[in-house]
């Protein structure tokens, strides 16, 4: 779990200076820690990339986002696994002589290997469970919350959404004061 603290002199100049408009804390606040949880969904999935072979838009992460009155959000990573068909798998056609390569599936960066008795029916990846073609089991690799407990991630997502909190939070008093008609 990733916790931002907001420096404790940020808030009382933004208390201070926003003490005269209704809401004006709040009307700050809310869209900056927005800012600062979409960064932060950007950077897992960036540094999951870097060591997992899967497509962004695969990575199930879903942001709650802060509102005026509830200035809290969170990052939530859905549990559970995810289809091996979602990482980088080769092989399951006819090559020369009419004999069918085997399936290559690799799921980390640098690691991989050959599934045996497995085949392909778009988006999944099957493998057979015994010496007859019946039954069969879909595979499934890894899941969000592991890739994204590796030592890499969280510090990274940490200090990037710590540094957008800081820049938005400027940003956002100073637009807050524009559109009541004060100055800083």
């Amino acid at each position: 779990m990733v916790q931002i603290q907001i420096d404790g002199r940020q808030i009382d100049k933004l208390v201070r200076v926003l003490a005269h408009i209704k809401n004006g804390v709040p009307k700050a606040l809310s869209p900056s820690i927005n800012r600062a949880l979409n960064k932060g969904r950007t950077v897992v999935r960036r540094e999951i990339r870097k060591q997992y072979i899967i497509k962004q838009k695969d990575i199930p992460i879903r942001v709650i986002g802060s509102t005026t009155s509830t200035l809290s959000g969170a990052i939530i990573l859905q549990q559970g696994m995810i289809n091996l068909g979602k990482f980088k798998v080769t092989g399951g056609r006819r090559g020369r002589g009419g004999k069918v390569q085997p399936l290559f599936a690799q799921v980390k960066v640098g690691g991989g290997g050959i599934i045996g008795r497995a085949f392909r029916l778009p988006p999944d990846i099957y493998a057979r469970k015994g010496p007859s073609r019946l039954p069969i089991k879909k595979l499934l690799a890894i899941g969000a919350p592991i890739m994204a407990s590796q030592p890499t991630v969280w510090p990274a997502v940490q200090k990037a959404m710590g540094d957008t909190l800081a820049t938005e939070i400027d940003r956002n008093m100073k637009r807050v004061l524009a559109a009541a008609g004060g100055s800083s």
